[in-house]
């Protein structure tokens, strides 16, 4: 039974619904937060790791100019600077390529990219592939630029490789907007959780947060909306809000912070009356990057330089010596070494790899990464045994369903945009009764931290307007 209406409700506290919380409580309204989870962050997920922390979702600050995750850490010092770090092209046969003779590779690439016509209904996939036939620089060694294209592929999650209207669109490159300055900024060993301390008032002290109720562990089962009278007034909210297990909320709007995989998923169920076609049509057509992560910890580095980074790039008979059960490990496509955390390396997987290796088991899914660093750095390194592995499972994670989300062939040729998805359902002709946040409905910068920031203050300030005339 429902006790009492709130003004706005919050579906969602990962980044953006704090955001959210945060900015509505400042402006004096009633709200009330409501979370799947037994946690807040949402794909913001760091853990106690020894004498530090690990981050098995967001990690690193993405830039400066324009960045609100900045513009809130950076005044506190909680912000450090990476160090130039030593890059290896390594072949899975073992050899090393000349960083010189790589990183001309690379460059080739991203220029092909730079200078591709971007309002196409192309895929950044065709482009790259393309580049390999035509790029003066990668037609050098056919073979070797077969294992680059498939690397920059892998490292760039451009998808694609099973259904082409999946992969990222070039159109894509230009909607999205980098914020200039330091793209790895880290979070000097705290972990990226310190940004909802800081949104929360949380710190630098504590004794100060702010006051917002947050209800954990309600996976919200359906949410009713009012498109039309009765009006606004206590005895007739306009959103009423049923959790799976059988508790019910009222408020006179709600901001649905939910993932993209969540709203594939669900919207159906979730919204009655049903969103709007174009609302569902965006929703369908831009896709969400499946991107894992698997922490390695040694008994002690075997590589000679920290900051490291190792690209790998596979050769196809190299390949075949990964039975079928380990062919997901042939999706990682490089390592990294890990700040504050010296006897860590850091592996990336994406798409179907990544889904294949969140169900491989966790004893199996270590032997086989340390059957990848025997084919791969034997030859040239000594590789100390594997200790431990720490891995994330964003596919599996039935609140996420993936990383981040991104434009596709499918939302050029079909329409779609983070723009519509953001667009507010209304009470009427001018109240927004139902509004969206989380990084999928930022503008430009979708699939960043800052970018759900900005969207759950976009909407906290687009109700407040709305409250307050």
């Amino acid at each position: 039974m429902v006790t009492s209406v709130m003004d706005i409700i919050v579906v969602g506290c990962g980044a953006s619904g704090i955001a959210a919380l945060r900015k509505l409580h400042e402006a004096g309204l009633k709200v009330l937060g409501l979370e799947a989870a037994d946690r807040i962050g949402g794909r913001i997920r760091t853990v106690e790791y020894g004498d530090c922390f690990l981050d098995l979702g967001a990690a690193w600050c993405h830039g400066e100019k324009g960045n609100v995750v900045f513009d809130l850490a950076n005044p506190l010092d909680l912000l450090g600077r990476p160090k130039p770090d030593q890059k290896y092209f390594v072949l899975s046969n073992g050899t090393l390529l000349p960083i010189e003779a790589g990183e001309g590779i690379v460059q080739a690439l991203n220029e092909e990219l730079a200078t591709a016509n971007k309002n196409t209904k192309g895929s950044i996939s065709a482009c790259i592939r393309n580049a390999a036939k035509t790029n003066p620089t990668l037609k050098e060694d056919p073979e070797l630029a077969q294992s680059f294209v498939e690397w920059y592929e892998k490292n760039n999650h451009v998808g694609g490789q099973i259904d082409p209207k999946k992969g990222k669109s070039l159109k894509g490159l230009e909607v999205f907007s980098n914020c200039e300055g330091e793209f790895m900024l880290n979070w000097k060993g705290r972990g990226y959780t310190t940004i909802l301390d800081i949104l929360l008032n949380k710190y630098p002290d504590p004794s100060k947060e702010l006051p917002i109720e947050i209800h954990l562990k309600k996976e919200v089962e359906s949410i009713k909306w009012r498109t039309s009278k009765p009006g606004l007034d206590a005895g007739n909210p306009l959103v009423q809000i049923k959790c799976k297990d059988g508790s019910l909320y009222a408020a006179k709007s709600v901001i649905v912070t939910v993932s993209l995989g969540v709203l594939k998923e669900r919207h159906h169920q979730l919204f009655n009356p049903p969103l709007p076609s174009e609302k569902i049509n965006a929703i369908n057509n831009l896709q969400l990057c499946v991107l894992d992560k698997i922490y390695i910890e040694f008994t002690k580095p075997w590589w000679p330089k920290t900051p490291a980074c190792f690209n790998i790039l596979w050769r196809k008979e190299d390949k075949a010596k990964f039975t079928s059960e380990e062919q997901w490990v042939t999706e990682i496509p490089g390592f990294n070494t890990v700040e504050y955390h010296p006897n860590l390396l850091l592996a990336w997987i994406y798409g179907e790899g990544a889904k294949k290796m969140e169900n491989t088991s966790e004893e199996r899914v270590k032997a086989g990464v340390f059957k990848l660093l025997e084919v791969f750095f034997n030859k040239e390194f000594n590789v100390t045994p594997v200790k431990s592995i720490l891995r994330s499972q964003w596919a599996s994670n039935p609140l996420a369903r993936g990383a981040y989300s991104y434009r596709s062939v499918a939302t050029e040729e079909n329409g779609g945009s983070a723009v519509i998805l953001s667009e507010p359902l209304y009470h009427g002709n001018n109240f927004p009764v139902a509004c969206f946040a989380g990084e999928a409905t930022s503008h430009h910068r979708h699939s960043a931290v800052h970018g759900a920031v900005e969207a759950g203050f976009r909407e906290a300030e687009r109700l407040i307007a709305s409250f307050t005339k």
